[in-house]
């Protein structure tokens, strides 16, 4: 009877020892995040201040427009790591977690709530990068463009090529908001790639489901003696192999699209023919970064769990810091060797996490 009422204190022990941890790992979570929001903001502030007074941007622009800045999938990482570094760094330094080993319980299950806590978080990430993320991403860089450089949106992107069937096309600037296509050439060729025809126009407005041109120059070759006839025509319709939804995948960014936006982007690009290597490493990147959140909570424990008495605590904090710094120049580096082709997507993406997940696992055996 006794050992069974032991064993349901000590249950009732562990449960409110897990929520006072999770709510101690949210409560510094979010002041560790409005800190560092507040000092990226006014760093970027005054980076830009200069650009934001001479194009006249109004305050609730500019506002929106640092705010769509916000690295929020990089805040939440070094927020999660820094709460649960602070969280069990306290503990240990008022002897806590020395208590609770002698009473038998291991630094695996004081684990439990920053592990929940850290797939949460990764679930968080995951879900603003494939909603907000894009959204926010292409209103900043639209705002920068449009309100503060005077750039034109169809200047952003040039020189757009796109494969069809025997033919290339090429447009060298395109406006995603009036789906219009400035300076667009088109080549057809024949089965031995010669060319049959060229159409040059001045201007293309996707209107009905078809494409239409105004001032086109269209060039015929002659099958005969291979020479070409020119004739001029104000308004031509002709077929396009890319409808407006495919080319304002083209303007993008990765970042500025969807986990499915992108594999669908691969998936034509590479059935017509281009390389799309680097669109392969950030989709992999997209999927794995998120997991830092729940890799980062098990180091955090490991070190801040394993510190003696005494130890100082400003140092744990640097070393997490540390950490965190590391992980994303490795990262960095990582997703370089993948554009480059020096490592396979699927590697340069999973690589950091990999690397990561065996030191934590490592500090957390040392730990015990």
């Amino acid at each position: 009877m006794r050992s069974s009422e032991r064993r349901q204190d000590k249950t009732e022990f562990m449960t409110i020892l897990d929520r006072y941890i999770s709510q101690q790992i949210l409560r510094y979570f979010g002041a560790t995040f409005a800190l560092v929001t507040v000092i990226y903001m006014i760093a970027d502030f005054f980076e830009k201040v200069d650009n934001l007074i001479e194009s006249g941007l109004s305050f609730p622009k500019a506002a929106l427009y640092f705010l769509s800045r916000i690295p929020i999938e990089h805040l939440i990482p070094a927020s999660t790591l820094l709460s649960v570094m602070v969280v069990f760094g306290l503990m240990n330094k008022h002897c806590e977690i020395t208590a609770l080993k002698a009473g038998g319980i291991s630094i695996y299950r004081l684990l439990k709530a920053p592990f929940f806590l850290g797939v949460l978080f990764s679930l968080v990430l995951l879900m603003f990068s494939e909603i907000f993320l894009p959204i926010v991403r292409s209103n900043a860089n639209r705002i920068w463009l449009e309100e503060v450089k005077k750039v034109q949106v169809n200047a952003q992107r040039k020189n757009i090529w796109l494969k069809g069937q025997n033919a290339i096309y090429h447009i060298q600037f395109y406006d995603p908001v009036r789906m219009r296509a400035f300076d667009v050439s088109l080549y057809y060729f024949d089965e031995d790639f010669r060319m049959m025809r060229r159409v040059d126009a001045g201007e293309g407005e996707y209107r009905e489901g078809k494409w239409v041109f105004q001032d086109v120059m269209e060039q015929v070759r002659n099958s005969e003696d291979g020479s070409f006839t020119a004739q001029h025509h104000d308004q031509m319709t002709l077929p396009l192999n890319a409808e407006p939804m495919d080319l304002k995948r083209v303007v993008k960014n990765s970042e500025e699209m969807s986990l499915l936006e992108l594999a669908d982007y691969i998936q034509t690009a590479e059935g017509e023919g281009y390389d799309a290597t680097s669109f392969r490493v950030d989709w992999h990147a997209k999927v794995a970064y998120p997991l830092v959140c729940v890799i980062l909570s098990v180091i955090a424990v490991s070190i801040a769990g394993r510190g003696r008495r005494g130890e100082n605590f400003a140092i744990m904090v640097v070393t997490g810091i540390g950490l965190a710094f590391c992980f994303w120049v490795l990262h960095g580096f990582s997703l370089s060797l993948g554009y480059a082709d020096m490592l396979p997507p699927l590697v340069a993406a999973w690589l950091p996490n990999a690397i990561y997940f065996f030191t934590a696992a490592v500090l957390l055996l040392r730990a015990e």
